[in-house]
């Protein structure tokens, strides 16, 4: 509940109590099922070592948020409703490489594969644009979409994700685009505004000759083909180093920091040096930047011009130890020297200040968007460990 205050016929004050929510006395927890099959096995005396992990989990009474009609004085009600599944497997391999009294070394990787399918949403089916084949069709799908990531006018207008039922979760949604109008293009109006040379080219993917909500259609997908990660790890005499990566591979990032810092629009907020030098001209035209003062108002949905590769690979750690000579001292059993890195080298193709994408993470409902996203911090420790 929260508190308003509302003025008296004598001039006073007076303070209800308004309910934030209705509820829903029928709610219950979600359900999940799982079903696991695994496999560990060793070779060679145990150098080589593993494991074989496949899962299959099954949630059902979904949490959502169903909109209700607002002559009840609320616009949704949290509900159970619709069911999701994830299958996947898991693979874990360690190596004792080398084993000598003056040198070891030893390697591990491990790679992971899950796929997310929304069986059910309880939701009648809606005339929904999608991908088929080399072009779009209208299909008669059940669906919802998700939150958007700013009131402002700085953002799409619309929810960047969507929820479609036979799916993986979470889909990017908006318009496609075939990069800026050039002069001598054929016009047509965009979200009710006539375009011009220099504006971002949505597509008209119905046909009707304009481009609005009906045009939108999957553009994307947040979810990784795979994560995989790898350690290396040495050993010569007093010396030892440590080396652990993390990677993703195959998920698409909407880079939505773009809709502000890549377009030379307004004189409020800082932007790109190549949005303003290598912003589209009649002189400039072979550019992805748009003309000045391109306005925002035409992009009501996500376009994929703001969609990237989200692929990388991170030297998330590195350690190096020297283990000090400590014989002559009596008091002291052991001491060690310790240097180490965090988050040293990222290898991507993502644009972005970082590929690892922790924004949003409280809402399920916002996947896979960097909107003011904190980098991780490169961080550099020196450590001294005495065992007494």
């Amino acid at each position: 509940a929260a508190a308003s205050l509302y003025g008296s016929p004598s001039g006073g004050t007076v303070v209800p109590i308004v309910l934030n929510n209705i509820p829903n006395p029928n709610l219950t927890w979600e359900t999940t099922e799982q079903l696991n099959f695994g496999i560990d096995f060793g070779i060679l005396d145990g150098k080589i070592s593993g494991s074989i992990d496949l899962y299959e989990k099954n949630t059902k009474d979904l949490l959502q948020r169903a909109p209700i009609p607002t002559s009840s004085g609320f616009q949704q009600l949290i509900l159970n409703r619709g069911s999701m599944s994830n299958k996947g497997v898991e693979l874990l391999v360690d190596i004792s490489a080398i084993n000598t009294p003056d040198f070891t070394m030893s390697v591990g990787g491990n790679v992971a594969f899950n796929r997310t399918k929304i069986e059910s949403l309880g939701l009648p089916p809606s005339d929904l644009l999608m991908p088929d084949g080399d072009g779009y069709s209208e299909q008669q799908r059940a669906f919802y979409n998700g939150n958007r990531v700013s009131r402002g006018n700085s953002a799409p207008l619309t929810a960047m994700n969507i929820f479609i039922e036979g799916e993986e979760s979470a889909l990017f949604y908006g318009w496609k685009t075939d990069g800026l109008f050039q002069e001598g293009d054929q016009m047509y109006n965009v979200n009710g505004s006539m375009a011009q040379p220099g504006d971002i080219k949505p597509l008209d993917l119905n046909g009707d000759g304009q481009v609005n909500g009906d045009d939108m259609t999957v553009i994307g997908n947040p979810n990784p083909d795979f994560t995989y990660g790898f350690n290396v790890n040495m050993a010569h005499k007093r010396f030892s180093l440590n080396l652990l990566f993390n990677g993703v591979y195959g998920n698409d990032i909407v880079n939505a920091n773009m809709y502000r810092f890549g377009m030379a629009q307004g004189n409020f907020r800082n932007i790109l040096s190549d949005a303003w030098y290598d912003r589209w001209t009649p002189e400039n035209t072979d550019t992805s930047f748009p003309r000045l003062d391109y306005q925002t108002d035409r992009f009501v949905a996500l376009m994929d011009n703001a969609v990237e590769d989200g692929s990388f690979l991170r030297l998330k750690n590195i350690s190096l130890s020297y283990d000090l000579d400590v014989d002559s001292l009596s008091f002291v059993d052991a001491a060690s020297l310790t240097l180490t890195g965090v988050n040293m080298l990222t290898w991507t193709n993502y644009s972005g200040y970082d590929p690892e994408i922790t924004a949003f993470l409280w809402d399920g409902m916002i996947q896979g968007t960097d909107w003011n996203n904190n980098p991780n911090v490169k961080t550099f420790i020196v450590g001294l460990n005495i065992e007494f």
